[in-house]
C-alpha cells in the first residue's frame, strides 16, 4: 500500500480551477468554480487507482495531439513542397 498523500498546485482559467492530488493509491482530479461570497465549489471529482496514471496522461495526451492537428490556425503560413519525382 502507498501512503503517499499529496496536492499539486491548481489549474486556474479565470472563475474555473482544476486541482489534483495523490491520496495513498489513488489519485483525485478535481473541477471547482469560483462562486461570488462562496468561494471555490467544487463541481465535479474524478478519482482512479495511481495505476492509471500513466494511462490517463497517455489518453490527454492523444487528444490534445488530436486537438492541434485539427486546429486550422496550426496549418496557416504552411507550404507543400513536392519532390521532383
Amino acid at each position: 500500500m502507498n501512503s503517499l498523500n499529496k496536492q499539486f498546485l491548481p489549474l486556474i482559467d479565470g472563475e474555473t480551477r482544476i486541482s489534483v492530488s495523490l491520496d495513498g493509491d489513488s489519485v483525485e482530479i478535481r473541477l471547482s468554480t469560483w462562486t461570488d461570497g462562496l468561494g471555490w465549489c467544487d463541481q465535479k471529482t474524478l478519482r482512479f487507482p495511481d495505476t492509471m496514471l500513466d494511462d490517463i496522461h497517455r489518453l490527454i495526451s492523444a487528444a490534445r495531439i488530436s486537438r492541434d492537428r485539427e486546429d486550422p490556425e496550426s496549418t496557416v503560413g504552411s507550404k507543400i513542397i513536392n519532390f521532383p519525382g
